[in-house]
């Protein structure tokens, strides 16, 4: 998983704050709420970054492991494809 990058789905549409992001469903109009972290994530993901690349982003911003790090993420990553808010693509 760790060559993979992300790409938003084309039924999501988000607004990011300082504070965190609000992402909206299109398809089922419902609103996902995330923290700063999330937030982070997502820009990566709006980036089509790669996991690894978004893990360390993570790491270096909060200063955690960057293993704590890959690990949330990939949580958070499979949080979001769950819900058809991003897919998974090969790394460019």
């Amino acid at each position: 998983m760790s060559d993979l990058s992300f790409a938003v789905s084309p039924e999501a549409t988000a607004s990011v704050h300082d504070d965190g992001v609000v992402i909206l469903h299109l398809g089922n109009g419902r609103f996902y709420t995330c923290n700063g972290p999330g937030a982070r994530i997502w820009r990566a993901i709006e980036q089509r970054l790669s996991l690894e690349a978004i893990a360390q982003e993570i790491s270096s911003a909060y200063d955690i492991a960057l293993n704590t790090a890959h690990q949330h993420t990939v949580r958070f990553l499979a949080e979001l494809e769950l819900h058809a808010l991003i897919r998974q693509q090969a790394a460019l």
